[in-house]
């Protein structure tokens, strides 16, 4: 509209948080002749799931301590290799966390966890193009259960590097998966608002506020694309919510 002011609002919605629990099922009865090699995969697993638990609770020594044991019985245990880059990556220790991420997905490719915490890694050291790659693989897993998640953090990935398509398709995947997912919408409203589609803009916004609530990035977001729509009463009212909270 004339005279309305076009703001751009980079999104403050983190990328999917990391999934540390540990999904691994411990394999039935083997074989006498397998025993010896079962029972490494049973030690390996245990001290893994260990190193997990300690690091859900933020005890980085003993989980590093658990995860270290994890890989001497299998190196290749790739839940223990991308918890393990958990650990170094939040010591900072991010060029051990890059290599362990790495080990984790060549050791299992279709181990889409790992995928989204690299991703989510990557994401975090602005390597976007990086990140979008694992993110387009891991989106490929039709049985993941976080599969809207992985899509939202696509079209967040895309809106980095300025493919404005892709991360509106992305994003619409998204809340096609899961409409009861509130990021999806909202940065969805962020694209059309960056791209001066306030119209377009105005429906993804209503459902977050719906799912979401009134936070003041999104009555920010609906007293500006009120005004350029010309609904001067509800942005108002939305100014009104603004200044309460």
């Amino acid at each position: 509209m004339t005279g309305h002011r076009r703001r751009i609002y980079p999104s403050r919605v983190p990328m999917l948080s990391v999934v540390l629990l540990s999904s691994m099922l411990l394999a039935g009865c083997a074989t006498s002749g397998s025993a010896p090699n079962q029972a490494n995969h049973e030690a390996a697993d245990a001290y893994t799931q260990l190193g997990v638990a300690y690091l859900e609770r933020g005890n980085l020594v003993r989980a590093l301590s658990a995860l270290e044991r994890a890989l001497e019985i299998d190196s290749r245990n790739a839940e223990a290799l991308q918890a393990l880059a958990l650990v170094y990556q939040q010591q900072s220790e991010n060029e051990l966390a890059s290599q362990y991420f790495q080990q984790a997905v060549q050791s299992a490719p279709s181990f889409t966890r790992a995928r989204n915490n690299y991703a989510a890694f990557l994401y975090q050291q602005g390597h976007y193009n990086a990140a979008c790659e694992q993110l387009e693989t891991a989106s490929q897993d039709a049985q993941y259960t976080n599969r809207a998640q992985l899509f939202t953090n696509l079209g967040q990935c895309y809106l980095a590097v300025d493919k404005i398509e892709e991360a509106r398709k992305r994003l619409q995947r998204a809340v096609s998966i899961d409409p009861r997912g509130p990021r999806g919408y909202l940065l969805l409203a962020e694209l059309e608002v960056s791209q001066g589609n306030y119209g377009q803009a105005w429906e993804p916004l209503q459902s977050y506020l719906q799912l979401a609530g009134q936070d003041p990035v999104a009555l920010e977001m609906a007293v500006d694309i009120a005004h350029a729509r010309g609904d001067h009463a509800a942005a108002a009212n939305y100014q009104r919510l603004l200044n309460i909270d």
